[in-house]
């Protein structure tokens, strides 16, 4: 990474091939992938290297640059999945990059949302992000939770049709939202990950958050489509987001390139399928209507969990108020840390010292931001240690099962999973399984127990919570 190549210190502009990009060319009747670890611009060169050895490539014949995916930071859970950014970076065919940071002094929300502040916030941020040229310099744009209800409108409004296809996971963008209303664009390419317990849903029932998220679309736009996972919560699993963000990526580059619904949307779906999360695909078929494809058997609706209390926090100085907006190899911001920060705010500020005077300028914002994303990097690292300290959690409960008749399963039984077939017929009709959930007394199921248990093998056995 080139600091003098960073969007913030040059003007904006079409991306710019600079050392570490993957690039691929043709070698003889071979296509070859490599990084590249050299430029020498007088002779409008590059050295690449490739499985095989460091090759010279003549720039403005031969490389081609891998599609850019960037990855808005605040919100995308750079430090939870960050290891899924990693996976999808080391596709030759695609460069990851991460767009600002979390823990900012930009991240919060504006003023008109509840708690929120004045500048620097998100939507500042996100007139930055438009400022330093993002539509311009990356082929899919990924975003998730407040990056998505705050930064994608924004880009909206800014740029509208030219924004690149993107990747909205909890979709943020298709929620009633505070403030100005969101400008969907007719044009725009967005591919959504919405989960079922996730707290961007809180309040509705599982039908209404679907209508609610077609409603929000622009009834002009034909290419729109969002996975509906309803066991997937606000930050993704591991195993959800290994599966669905590659192909949702790829899916987004496709729909960008034809009109066709891309077939890895019902891949993905498929693929979480068969990890044991049913799903649902929505989808534009023409403007304003929606078609939807179903894949395995949906458990019933249940509310999420509210979000988890934030603990108190460890008295610090203040961030420094630096705000200029990074850009930075997916591999350096997973893996970040304040001294790296640290680094490049030095190496910038000397830098500075050579330059002209709007060049220095610039360099000395990048290295205020950098101070104040060290300051960052170093409270997530406060925050994990004392994370790390937290006594464990007591044992859960031992679960006991009894058994019920169907006539007694309304007075005291609340159904937590309705069957997917009818009642049985033949000598055992009428028989349920009660579970006795967590915190729940086993007691309370006694009173309705016509069975010891374990019931009887040829009972069904469907799971209810006594109340």
């Amino acid at each position: 990474m080139e600091i003098l190549m960073q969007p913030w210190v040059r003007y904006p502009q079409r991306r710019e091939l600079q050392c570490g990009d993957k690039v691929h060319f043709m070698q003889g009747q071979r296509s070859e992938h490599g990084r590249i670890v050299e430029i020498r611009e007088s002779v409008s060169e590059a050295l690449v290297q490739t499985s095989e050895g460091t090759i010279t490539v003549k720039q403005d014949k031969l490389l081609h640059q891998a599609l850019v995916v960037a990855v808005v930071a605040p919100g995308a859970g750079v430090g939870s999945i960050g290891d899924i950014f990693l996976e999808l970076d080391a596709d030759p065919d695609l460069q990851v990059e991460v767009v600002g940071r979390k823990g900012m002094p930009y991240d919060r929300y504006p003023e008109c949302w509840d708690s929120g502040t004045a500048a620097p916030n998100l939507r500042s941020f996100g007139e930055d992000v438009v400022s330093i040229g993002l539509h311009r310099r990356a082929d899919c744009v990924m975003f998730g939770s407040r990056g998505g209800q705050v930064v994608l409108p924004i880009m909206w409004d800014a740029v509208g049709d030219q924004i690149p296809p993107s990747v909205v996971v909890n979709g943020g963008c298709a929620m009633r939202l505070p403030g100005p209303k969101v400008n969907w664009p007719a044009g725009a390419v967005t591919v959504m990950l919405l989960g079922g317990l996730d707290f961007f849903r809180t309040g509705s029932t599982a039908e209404q958050y679907l209508t609610t998220t077609c409603q929000c679309v622009s009834p002009l736009n034909k290419t729109t489509a969002f996975l509906f996972v309803p066991e997937m919560k606000h930050m993704p699993q591991q195993s959800v987001a290994r599966v669905a963000l590659p192909a949702l990526v790829s899916a987004a580059l496709a729909w960008s390139q034809a009109p066709e619904l891309p077939p890895q949307l019902a891949q993905a779906a498929e693929a979480l399928n068969r990890l044991g999360f049913a799903c649902l695909l929505r989808f534009t078929t023409a403007p304003g209507r929606w078609a939807e494809q179903q894949f395995g058997q949906l458990p019933p609706d249940r509310q999420p969990p509210p979000p988890s209390p934030r603990g108190p926090r460890a008295a610090r100085p203040p961030c420094p108020q630096g705000t200029a907006v990074s850009v930075l190899p997916a591999s350096l911001a997973v893996a970040d840390t304040a001294a790296r920060h640290e680094k490049l705010a030095e190496e910038a500020r000397q830098l500075a010292g050579k330059g002209d005077a709007r060049l220095r300028e610039q360099l000395l914002q990048w290295a205020d931001g950098q101070d104040a994303e060290a300051w960052a990097a170093e409270d997530d690292e406060l925050n994990k240690a004392r994370e790390k300290r937290k006594p464990a959690a007591p044992p859960a409960q031992r679960e006991t099962t009894y058994a019920v008749r169907k006539e007694d399963l309304y007075k005291d039984i609340k159904v937590l999973h309705a069957p997917s077939v009818g009642w049985p017929r033949g000598p055992t009709n009428g028989w349920a399984s009660v579970q006795a959930r967590p915190g729940v007394s086993a007691a309370a199921a006694r009173p309705y127990a016509y069975a010891a248990s374990p019931p009887p093998r040829t009972m069904p056995q469907y799971s209810y919570l006594v109340r």
